[in-house]
């Protein structure tokens, strides 16, 4: 019996491309924060490596109270994670027919978002796209202390929410993190690939797919009224 839609979010429900790659950006993070651009850029991914692994997640705004201590920068560690996000945006929108998608199954079942994402990025930007309250329940990894594919992170959605494996279906466009995770923790899963998909040889192809949200849609309303 499924009445429980488990989603993840950026590249399946949201369009965003970032840049924390070039000379652009970190000179942006440089002035925001107060520095060398060079040592800025060193210091920030010397802080996240220090923090996390394959499984373990870590809470990014540790790392911009960090910044903010050694660099005296006037901005909050908050403000500092959303002005530092929004200088490397360079796409971010709903995918088309995301917002009815999610209204469609709220009718029939209930909408959960788990998805491997930062709190001091994601809680805003799912404000922005006034998109939180079409969640009955929303677990970032951040937040979780776990990060898919980790079994401990479905498991901890599972028990804070409330929830049946059996009585789910987890919808992604990752076949490691979010399809191979979620059929881990014993939840069924479904595949939908886009232009952020990551791509990893020799990976089974996941039981069931489609190829839009309006596909996804009916498979998952028809799912929901089968059982």
């Amino acid at each position: 019996m499924i009445e429980n839609f488990l989603f993840d979010l950026y590249g399946t429900l949201v369009n965003i491309r970032t840049d924390e790659e070039s000379a652009e950006f970190w000179d942006a993070a440089a002035r925001l924060i107060g520095g060398n651009a060079e040592e800025v850029k060193a210091d920030y991914f010397s802080l996240c490596a220090e923090r996390g692994d394959r499984e373990r997640e870590f809470d990014l705004l540790a790392v911009f109270c960090a910044l903010k201590e050694k660099y005296a920068c006037p901005l909050s560690p908050d403000e500092l994670a959303h002005a530092f996000r929004a200088a490397s945006m360079r796409k971010f929108c709903l995918y088309p027919g995301a917002r009815e998608l999610l209204a469609r199954l709220g009718a029939v079942g209930k909408v959960y978002l788990l998805s491997n994402a930062q709190a001091c990025f994601t809680r805003a930007e799912l404000a922005s796209l006034q998109i939180s309250e079409a969640f009955d329940g929303i677990l970032l990894s951040s937040e979780a202390g776990w990060k898919k594919p980790s079994v401990h992170f479905f498991r901890a959605a599972l028990d804070r929410f409330g929830l049946s494996p059996e009585q789910c279906v987890y919808i992604g466009n990752d076949l490691r993190d979010d399809v191979q995770g979620a059929e881990n923790a014993g939840i069924r899963s479904v595949y939908i690939e886009t232009e952020q998909s990551g791509h990893y040889p020799g990976l089974p192809r996941a039981r069931t797919e489609v190829s839009s949200l309006e596909e996804l849609a009916n498979l998952l309303v028809a799912m929901a009224r089968e059982s």
